[in-house]
């Protein structure tokens, strides 16, 4: 019986290794690359250490590129679409898992609708309205619309939470005299934290990757973000500067990894509740 549970150990062992180094592999070819001059790369030498080690790749990002700029810029949006979307969701959710009301049955069919429905097929009609409220090329658009497509997803993650909570610790708060948001902010959401930081990271990840959207709404180059700052590196005079744009793309993306690296133990207690709940 011992033999076979290290048998089963040892494949899964090799099962999660594989994985791991799936998913850390992009991350290491595209640091390496990043270091790399262009024709090295296109000359199919882009699996191995560098001959010679182009930090200049870097410097161009960051003072002939501007890609602070544009970092900036995803951050201011990213910043607000996540401050929106996990409030708007956190008092979506408990209005629909705590209180009785008569359209609630018939707003948890909208949000469930705005997981399945694709934001691109809305496209032409988000683009007429904010044009027609004066909000083209500018990053208000952005968070707005961000936000309008994440907040169902949070709203159900943070539902099946709310759900599992029991309302005895409301009803001792209301006891002691505090209102609802009170209740709301002072006592429910630290008791659902793992889901407020999924919340946060996917809203992150959806945000600061955004790239259709942002391509349509904002055209200037003063509001440009990241996503559209790393298309101009394929579209240069002399074809693609393949060593700074991985430089770029380096850049780019510190911020997620470190997020999901310091919110990743709150992650896993998310599917480790979501299952007991279940």
């Amino acid at each position: 019986m011992r033999i076979r549970q290290k048998w089963i150990k040892g494949i899964l062992t090799v099962i999660f290794g594989i994985c791991a180094a799936t998913s850390v592999y992009p991350l290491l070819w595209m640091l390496i690359n990043s270091f790399k001059d262009t024709s090295e790369i296109m000359t199919g030498e882009s699996f191995g250490l560098p001959h010679v080690w182009k930090f200049a790749n870097y410097t161009d990002a960051i003072f002939n590129r501007d890609i602070l700029k544009f970092f900036v810029n995803s951050i201011i949006v990213t910043g607000f679409t996540l401050l929106l979307t996990v409030t708007a969701a956190i008092m979506l959710s408990y209005a629909l898992t705590r209180m009785q009301w008569k359209l609630s049955v018939h707003v948890s069919k909208m949000v469930t609708l705005g997981i399945l429905l694709p934001s691109q097929i809305v496209i032409v009609p988000i683009f007429m309205m904010l044009r027609e409220m004066y909000l083209i090329n500018n990053p208000l658009s952005l968070i707005l619309t961000i936000s309008a497509f994440n907040i169902a997803m949070a709203t159900l993650m943070c539902s099946s939470f709310l759900s599992g909570i029991p309302l005895e610790m409301e009803e001792a708060a209301v006891m002691d005299g505090a209102g609802i948001f009170t209740i709301l902010f002072r006592v429910i959401v630290p008791m659902i934290k793992p889901a407020v930081a999924t919340m946060c990271i996917n809203t992150f990840i959806n945000s600061w990757n955004e790239f259709i959207y942002a391509l349509v709404l904002i055209s200037g180059e003063k509001y440009r973000t990241l996503p559209i700052a790393l298309m101009n590196y394929s579209s240069g005079k002399y074809g693609t500067d393949y060593g700074g744009m991985y430089a770029a793309m380096v850049i780019t993306s510190i911020l997620p990894v470190l997020l999901f690296v310091f919110f990743s133990n709150q992650v896993e207690k998310t599917f480790s509740a979501g299952a007991i709940l279940k």
